[in-house]
């Protein structure tokens, strides 16, 4: 199996260097990651200059771009064939509910959605994890789930792991996103009679008695969330056709 690894975090963080060594076990792995820290960019490409990058080694590229560019390029630029699958993160800090819109790592996967297995994007819910000694083995439990499935769906699959030890986690629930409330305010600043903001926290998840993957890590389990590009409310549309007069 190729693999095209990425993240949002960087091509240095820990975490994109503990997925590539468990997905060894898999197959051939590429890794392709943001020269530095490209998280909340969404599934933003830089369409309007040229993205510089530099090969480390044959398996490994920094690119001077987002999660996106990282797949785009590399996938479809360095890579002699389209990789089977697209893997992104382990990233530190959730990715739950409305997070998702923002998500460099779950861009990431995103991109990789025409490849032939469903690509798949894993965060663990702290920003500074404290239980990262069995880390590997959460995430092995994971890839065995995922891998052996063979998911061909267009499907992205979203994964939450609690941080929490491994022996406390009661297993795998799929989910359907939460919501949060909204956002803090942004701090503003004047300064030399220029403007400046800092953008406000993320609201705290809104209660739910739905299967959520808020409501999964809450109770110990590891929250896989199928996400779809369509984005459209099917429940809206109506076969009535309006027409002018």
């Amino acid at each position: 199996m190729k693999i095209l690894l990425t993240n949002d975090d960087g091509y240095k963080a820990p975490g994109i260097k503990i997925l590539e060594r468990l997905l060894l076990n898999y197959g051939e792995v590429t890794v392709a990651g943001p020269i530095k820290n490209m998280s909340a960019c969404s599934s933003s490409l830089s369409v309007h200059d040229r993205v510089s990058y530099k090969k480390i080694d044959s398996w490994h590229y920094a690119v001077n771009g987002t999660p996106a560019d990282c797949i785009h390029i590399i996938g479809r630029g360095e890579m002699k064939t389209i990789p089977d699958i697209v893997f992104s993160g382990i990233n530190y800090g959730s990715n739950m509910g409305d997070d998702v819109i923002y998500s460099g790592t779950v861009a990431g996967a995103i991109e990789g959605r025409f490849c032939k297995y469903s690509p798949v994007a894993i965060s663990i819910s702290s920003r500074e994890p404290k239980y990262l000694n069995d880390i590997e083995d959460k995430v092995n439990f994971i890839l065995s789930h995922i891998i052996s499935q063979k998911l061909k769906s267009k499907n992205i699959y979203n994964i939450n792991i609690p941080d929490i030890p491994f022996s406390k986690i009661k297993g795998i629930k799929y989910t359907m996103l939460g919501n949060r409330d909204i956002s803090l305010k942004p701090d503003l600043y004047t300064k030399d009679g220029k403007l400046s903001a800092q953008i406000g926290a993320v609201g705290d998840p809104l209660k739910s008695s739905k299967r959520t993957d808020f409501n999964a890590l809450k109770s110990n389990y590891i929250s896989i969330t199928p996400l779809t590009i369509n984005m459209c409310d099917t429940k809206k549309i109506k076969s009535t056709i309006f027409k002018s007069k």
